[in-house]
């Protein structure tokens, strides 16, 4: 069983450069005795595309430029038989609420993270990243995520406010090949790409969210407890 969340705290959205970093207050984790801390960098795979089941991904029309400068896809309004629906996002609010991590045991363990924060996922198209509250786990070599998600607000280009229920229990992203270490003391660095262009369809009159993750590397860092 997954263990319910103790720390709430809010996070603040911070941006430097093509970087936005949500760190949540007071979000320097205590280590406890043989424990490191783990930084997980969010990215997306490309823009925010929406795909109707009517309308076949050879279909879409071209991306354009957007207002604010950033790539947005047109709107697919009236096509197929689903009636007059907007596709694609102009934004679309992820709360993360848990991660876990498998040893090599083959034991989950629940990160502790100040958790849960939201992420608006479309605004890590054109390159740019988030930063999730850095989290503490036991020293051991890790090579699985699993990552929970509770909540979607979105908005449509039209501006509709879309939200989509979630399963019970939420939405949970197996990412099954992702090895990482952490050592005591230190900070280890775990990239993750956020599945942007497929996390989203329409089908039967309703939005649907498929979270899918791919690990996008590690580092890792000196740091003091």
């Amino acid at each position: 069983m997954m263990n319910q969340r103790r720390l709430t705290g809010p996070a603040m959205l911070l941006a430097a450069g093509f970087t936005l970093a949500l760190v949540a207050c007071g979000g320097d984790n205590m280590l406890g005795a043989n424990e490191g801390r783990v930084r997980f960098v969010l990215s997306s795979d490309g823009a925010a595309a929406v795909s109707s089941g009517d309308v076949p991904a050879s279909a879409l029309p071209e991306l354009q430029p957007g207002t604010d400068g950033s790539i947005v896809p047109p709107s697919l309004d009236g096509s197929g038989s689903n009636g007059d629906h907007t596709g694609w996002f102009q934004s679309a609010n992820v709360t993360f609420s848990s991660i876990l991590a498998r040893n090599l045991e083959g034991v989950l363990v629940d990160i502790s993270m100040e958790l849960p924060v939201t992420v608006d996922v479309v605004k890590m198209d054109g390159g740019k990243e988030v930063v999730l509250p850095d989290g503490a786990l036991p020293a051991a070599t890790y090579d699985q995520l699993v990552v929970v998600m509770t909540q979607v607000e979105g908005i449509a280009l039209d501006g509709t406010a879309i939200a989509i229920t979630p399963p019970g229990g939420g939405w949970t992203a197996i990412v099954p090949i992702c090895s990482f270490v952490v050592d005591e003391g230190s900070t280890t660095v775990v990239g993750l790409t956020f599945r942007l262009r497929s996390a989203f369809s329409w089908r039967n009159k309703r939005y649907h969210f498929q979270p899918q993750f791919s690990c996008g590397g590690d580092d890792s860092e000196g740091s003091s407890p």
